[in-house]
């Protein structure tokens, strides 16, 4: 899974994720490489593009990750 991480500095990273890993392994991997996470952006393919792999539809999710306080 591709995903697009926002870091409060303004810096912007795309990471390959496998489905596999932890929420929590990925948010601490990418604190460490960045720093603090503004948002994250994570594609997924269409359930259309399952099926057709030749279409380049992608859905955009975005996800808000809460400090630890």
């Amino acid at each position: 899974m591709k995903i697009l991480v926002n870091f409060k500095s303004g810096f912007k990273q795309t990471f390959i994720v496998p489905k596999e890993m932890l929420t929590v392994d990925f948010r601490n991997m990418a604190r460490e490489i960045g720093g603090n996470i503004e948002s994250i952006e994570f594609s997924l393919p269409s359930r259309q593009q399952k099926s057709m792999s030749s279409r380049a539809n992608l859905s955009i999710g975005i996800v808000q990750i809460p400090d630890k306080r």
